[in-house]
């Protein structure tokens, strides 16, 4: 891995969506064919951010459990991605045993992610509170559900809002182009 070059740690806390997922959503690979990372092995995928101010080099970083972050990826995590199950009543539980991490990491951009709250789980308060207490973003994936037509102006919401949020940041490595045409 070359170092220097930032990275966005992407996990999941769920059994039944991997973190793999999340990136091949990120990344707008949804139909290729993705090897699964390993439970065991630390996968990198290089992933160009580029908009009309900037443009970035980094790693989305997919690691399977927490006991797999090297100090030298520690180093270069600038933003934490983790998804949950929202369905399960305990599904925070599991996120949290990463908050020692991350804010060992101080990592500028954090966003707790799930399909959508549940009334039965995690409520959307309670993943709120949560949020607000540990400095995350909540984004909801919704991938079975499409925005309406009529909203004259559409939140960033799933997968779009993860991408908006990472043009956004400043990352140590970014390149500012020219304010000229």
């Amino acid at each position: 891995m070359a170092v220097g070059i930032p990275c966005m740690l992407v996990t999941s806390c769920s059994s039944t969506f991997s973190a793999d997922r999340l990136v091949q959503h990120i990344l707008g690979t949804e139909d290729a064919v993705v090897e699964v990372t390993a439970n065991d092995a630390v996968r990198f995928d290089p992933w160009t951010i580029d908009n009309k101010y900037c443009s970035a080099d980094i790693n989305l970083c997919v690691v399977p459990n927490k006991f797999l972050v090297t100090a030298e990826t520690a180093e270069s995590i600038q933003a934490f991605v983790v998804y949950f199950d929202s369905t399960q009543k305990s599904g925070l539980d599991s996120v949290s045993s990463w908050l020692p991490l991350a804010e060992s990491w101080l990592p500028e951009v954090m966003i707790l992610v799930c399909n959508r709250v549940s009334e039965n789980g995690v409520n959307r308060q309670k993943a709120q509170e949560w949020c607000i207490k540990h400095g995350f973003e909540l984004v909801e994936l919704r991938l079975e559900e499409l925005p309406e037509e009529d909203d004259d102006f559409p939140e960033s919401t799933g997968v779009k809002r993860i991408v908006q949020t990472s043009n956004a940041n400043v990352w140590s490595n970014v390149v500012m182009k020219n304010e000229r045409n």
